[in-house]
């Protein structure tokens, strides 16, 4: 898991090398890692891509996986802790509308102001994953208990933007109205269904324009969205169930196993097999 999480501050004396990430005008990116940055004390601004953001105390910044970034000024004073997380860990753990969400804020309202009360839970958490990812090697259920300290991570995140106005366009907002029911229906159908003109139709828009709603509001196509779901449920089975492949293969609508099998390989590099022999694998 360290390599797919990574916790960091620039104020303990046993922090990461956060210089790495806030290299002074230096561009930096991380095109598989969701960013998370809190301010503590102080104030920095922070490019991303083409606009600027003042962290105060108490304030979040997410970056997407791939923009690139870079630290313009900061104070003397300033303390920040940032959380390093791997798109596809995200993509586990969270599910259908959290997903939404968290995707809403990564790619439409990355910058918010934190109540203070979550403030101080978010920096205990930050706190503990720091030194339970560092010093717990041989925690049998270090996977797990990280990753349930991540999911609540990301669901007080939402729940802070639910509770922010949204004083977007009318436009933006139709946009995330559509994302938000189409990835509730591929929950729900993509066991059956893996054509984007499926989800199309039902949402009355061509799959081209689904699609460019995607990636604007989420940075993934339809495409995407389906195939993860897919790969996602059947890392799931293979990890935590008894059935075997072939069963897999067609709980989730696959024709043949040899079907599934090749999808699998294809979007993972590791065969069905491959992955149920190596546990590690399927995070």
């Amino acid at each position: 898991m360290e390599n797919l999480v990574k916790i960091f501050d620039n104020y303990s004396c046993n922090g990461n090398n956060i210089s790495h990430f806030l290299s002074s005008r230096k561009k930096s990116s991380y095109p598989d890692m969701i960013i998370i940055m809190l301010c503590l004390k102080g104030h920095a601004r922070i490019n991303v891509r083409f606009a600027e953001y003042d962290m105060k105390e108490n304030t979040f910044l997410a970056i997407a996986p791939g923009i690139p970034f870079y630290c313009i000024e900061e104070s003397c004073d300033f303390k920040v802790d940032i959380i390093a997380i791997q798109e596809h860990i995200f993509d586990k753990l969270s599910h259908g509308i959290i997903k939404f969400y968290f995707y809403r804020i990564l790619y439409g309202m990355p910058f918010l102001k934190i109540p203070e009360e979550k403030m101080e839970m978010c920096m205990k958490i930050h706190f503990y994953l720091k030194n339970f990812i560092e010093y717990e090697n041989d925690n049998f259920f270090k996977k797990q208990i990280t990753a349930k300290f991540l999911d609540i991570l990301f669901f007080e995140a939402c729940n802070i933007i639910l509770h922010t106005p949204d004083k977007r366009s009318s436009r933006a907002r139709h946009k995330d109205e559509v994302t938000g029911r189409f990835i509730k229906m591929v929950g729900q159908n993509f066991r059956k269904n893996r054509k984007v003109e499926f989800y199309a139709d039902k949402l009355n828009i061509t799959p081209k324009y689904l699609s460019a709603i995607l990636k604007i509001t989420t940075g993934k196509t339809a495409t995407r969205w389906i195939e993860d779901y897919t790969i996602l449920e059947a890392k799931t089975l293979l990890r935590t169930g008894t059935a075997t492949i072939q069963e897999i293969s067609y709980d989730l609508g696959f024709t043949t196993p040899s079907h599934f099998a090749k999808f699998f390989k294809d979007r993972t590099g590791i065969t069905p097999t491959e992955a149920r022999n190596s546990q590690d694998l399927l995070y």
